[in-house]
């Protein structure tokens, strides 16, 4: 994985308790989507091999508290894969293994970090790359029956219709078989960079299984905005990153957008990257995992289920988002996977219970040592980073 792709690249190679031989690799991002993802695996009873970027996350991962619960031992090993543009990235990963999951791709910062001239090299490439690379040892490695591939809710939808600058017709919601033309640069922001190499990745991979014609074969997952609580945080600072931002920001006071309303719970991202290894689960198909839902309904539910924090000044009133509605049939994924999606309700909860949680935790470490105090953390202000926007 390299130095400009944010997160940790792990690669996972899973079997059931009851199997004897290696059954599965999924190869995915260790970060909020990842990080969920591999605590389902486990709990499944999946053995798992997570290559990581270098020697030093493999204790990140090891001390993380859900991990340790689940006392995985010799079902949880590591391989270092440090780059996934380069050439034959994941071959020594997947060998043995009948079915991998690909979560990772270079993601968006929140701001404009990265030069415009440099949008391609990082975001269009490693994307584009990084899929190939990982098909490519999937047909080397001999025995892989089945791809999973997070996408993107990005890569169905133009990007005039996120940002709102064309109103999608209501009468035609987004669907998991649309699919949309690649726009090359150069990208007026991260997030346009971002969305396109969504759509690149995606038609790159289909393309390579339409001409290759593996003996295996693809599911692509689309999330939209992930929203949920995240193990990987421990500080409320932690927890202001990624897509939880926009939720957090929002009942912090602050008024920002638009951005596009689609969210999903992030267990249910989890539950679903998992439950799309079952051969029973249709194959070469888009999967939408994504609802609609209005950004700004967050303050009522924050004021019905945390009246305290909103007394206290936790939490505040007085920010907004602006939402870009967009209609979507994820029906497909309801009748294939067996599951309704959590609601906006909970999703705002688990993100909001958790950021208090930690509030209230570092405070009272404040008490004890009042040079490290979260109030004078909160004095450079409030930022919303979306870089885990799936």
């Amino acid at each position: 994985m390299t130095d400009c792709i944010r997160g940790v690249q792990t690669a996972l190679e899973l079997r059931p308790r009851h199997q004897g031989k290696w059954r599965s690799a999924a190869k995915s991002k260790q970060g909020f989507v990842g990080s969920c993802t591999l605590v389902r695996l486990l709990q499944a009873g999946y053995r798992v091999r997570a290559a990581v970027r270098s020697e030093a996350k493999i204790g990140s991962v090891l001390s993380r508290p859900q991990i340790q619960a689940l006392n995985p031992g010799a079902r949880l090993t590591f391989t270092i894969v440090p780059d996934i543009t380069a050439p034959g990235a994941y071959d020594h990963a997947v060998g043995g293994a009948t079915h991998i999951i690909h979560i990772a791709s270079p993601l968006a910062s929140g701001g404009n970090g990265v030069p415009l001239d440099q949008h391609d090299a990082h975001f269009i490439q490693p994307a584009v790359h990084g899929t190939l690379n990982l098909l490519e040892a999937a047909r080397l490695g001999g025995a892989v029956r089945r791809v999973v591939i997070t996408s993107s809710f990005v890569a169905l939808v133009p990007m005039d219709e996120l940002d709102g600058t064309r109103t999608r017709d209501p009468q035609r919601p987004i669907g998991p078989d649309d699919r949309i033309p690649f726009a090359a640069g150069p990208y007026e922001s991260e997030f346009a960079a971002y969305a396109a190499s969504k759509v690149a990745a995606l038609q790159q991979a289909e393309a390579w299984i339409a001409r290759e014609r593996p003996p295996f074969d693809a599911v692509h997952l689309h999330p939209g905005f992930v929203l949920g609580r995240n193990d990987t945080a421990t500080t409320a600072a932690q927890a202001m990153q990624g897509t939880n931002s926009v939720v957090l920001a929002l009942l912090l006071g602050k008024r920002f957008g638009p951005y596009a309303g689609a969210t999903a719970h992030a267990d249910d991202v989890a539950r679903a990257h998992v439950a799309a290894l079952d051969p029973t689960v249709p194959g070469n198909q888009s999967y939408i995992l994504s609802q609609p839902a209005r950004w700004n309904d967050a303050v009522d539910i924050a004021a019905r289920a945390f009246p305290d924090a909103l007394k206290t000044r936790l939490l505040v009133k007085g920010g907004s988002v602006k939402t870009t509605h967009l209609p979507i049939d994820a029906s497909l994924t309801e009748a294939t996977f067996g599951f309704e999606f959590a609601s906006y309700e909970t999703q705002v909860k688990s993100v909001v219970d958790q950021f208090l949680e930690l509030r209230l935790r570092q405070r009272k470490g404040a008490q004890l040592n009042p040079a490290n105090t979260l109030e004078s953390s909160e004095k450079k202000g409030v930022s919303t980073n979306v870089s885990a926007v799936a």
